[in-house]
């Protein structure tokens, strides 16, 4: 039997109308659909990376108009931590619901500072942002199923916000496949459990990180700063707080026969200090700690190490599906290709992990970001009309049809086309 794995990027579908992952889950349901009729064996990846904050990930890169001047109001301030805590508090309010950070291994970590999703939870809905799109007047922006994405809050009060964020991945993909849903195979990769010993991804992260550490020990490294970044993040108690700050822009690189974290985010609008060196021994003692359930920090898997998990997880089940029949693996990702630094490594890591005679493909949509409302809802109020007309959102509708054509030519005879 032919199966087609379909990866896709899917982050962020909770909170914003403009992610990427808004426009690519749509793609990859409406492919998913069309092979579940040709009778093709359909596998949905979810990439779900774990690391950067909501606040960053999901509204940030798309409020830089605001960047310089939360910037300003840190340099200004007077009383510096509080005014941190405001400037947190004022993104939050943009995001469909409330969260905290909840304490991972018996660690906390400062809560009113950006973190890693792996530690938010979910408190409740924002009621008077969600009252606000119930006004929303927007060709695309359907405002019924704000009540669905409220309803979906409640239910995940006190829970992780990466299970809110799959449920309204699923509550999409559902919409959009129909009556195909139930045959689609859907899990998610990237995504480590929730006790900070699987955050380092078991023995095979934590060979990819020893191998790259003795690289650096031994000189491996060119010395130009992208060369010296080791793959993990790791918590930090910034100058000033009192508590750890834990969010994957962090930075964790080679300096001087060192290990150096540097406590930073993503376009420094928290304007963080404070840094801390270590040995290259006592990082590899943190990291086994951690393994063994008694971690003293925090620590997680960042990219490049995340590229490579992935790779891993899709070349292993691919491996696995070979034995019942062809396989091809489709890569859906990004808008017009704007991603090109963690989907690149997405994309060379997976054609470098799977056997040559693997058909792989790496598809983008259009650029149709500034078509799509530029507020929070997330991906349920625009679905529908994303869905209106699924192969328009590829970068053209020639390579909609040819990604159904070339798996269903495997499975039906070739003078059938998907239409019929």
């Amino acid at each position: 039997m032919t199966t087609v794995l379909l990866l896709v990027e899917a982050r962020g579908q909770a909170v914003h109308c403009r992610e990427d992952a808004c426009v690519n889950l749509v793609q990859a349901a409406w492919l998913a659909r069309e092979f579940v009729r040709a009778r093709v064996n359909v596998r949905m990846r979810l990439i779900t990376d774990a690391g950067q904050s909501i606040e960053e990930y999901s509204i940030l890169c798309h409020a830089k108009d605001d960047v310089a001047g939360f910037q300003e109001r840190i340099t200004n301030a007077a009383n510096l931590r509080e005014t941190r805590y405001g400037v947190v508090r004022e993104l939050r309010a943009r995001v469909p619901f409330s969260i905290d950070a909840a304490a991972a291994g018996g660690l906390r970590i400062e809560g009113r500072l950006f973190h890693s999703p792996l530690l938010a939870r979910i408190t409740g809905p924002n009621r008077s942002l969600l009252t606000s799109l119930r006004e929303v007047d927007h060709p695309m922006f359907e405002r019924s199923r704000v009540d669905e994405l409220e309803q979906l809050i409640e239910e995940h009060y006190d829970r992780p916000y990466l299970d809110l964020d799959l449920a309204v991945a699923k509550r999409a993909i559902v919409t959009v496949a129909g009556d195909a849903f139930g045959e689609i195979d859907i899990s998610t990769v990237s995504r480590p459990g929730s006790d900070p010993r699987h955050w380092l991804h078991e023995g095979d992260g934590r060979a990819m990180i020893e191998n790259d550490l003795l690289r650096k020990e031994g000189g491996g490294s060119n010395g130009g700063f992208h060369d010296r970044l080791i793959g993990v993040f790791a918590s930090i108690t910034p100058a000033g707080e009192d508590l750890p700050y834990f969010n994957s822009p962090t930075c964790c690189r080679v300096e001087h026969g060192k290990v150096r974290l540097i406590a930073r985010d993503r376009v420094n609008v928290l304007g963080l200090t404070g840094s801390e060196r270590m040995t290259f021994d006592r990082f590899r003692e943190l990291l086994d700690r951690q393994n063994d359930g008694g971690a003293e920090r925090l620590m997680a898997i960042k990219y490049p190490h995340t590229s490579r998990i992935i790779a891993t997880s899709v070349a292993r089940e691919t491996a696995t599906l070979l034995e019942s029949g062809p396989v091809h693996v489709l890569f859906i990702d990004g808008i017009g290709g704007w991603n090109p630094t963690t989907a690149g490594l997405i994309d060379s890591e997976v054609q470098a992990a799977l056997p040559p005679d693997v058909p792989f493909r790496h598809v983008t949509a259009r650029d149709l970001y500034h078509d799509l409302p530029p507020f929070a809802g997330g991906i349920l109020p625009v679905v529908n009309a994303l869905a209106a007309d699924p192969a328009s959102l590829f970068e053209s509708t020639d390579i909609a049809e040819s990604l159904l054509q070339s798996v269903i030519d495997r499975v039906v005879p070739a003078t059938r086309s998907f239409h019929s």
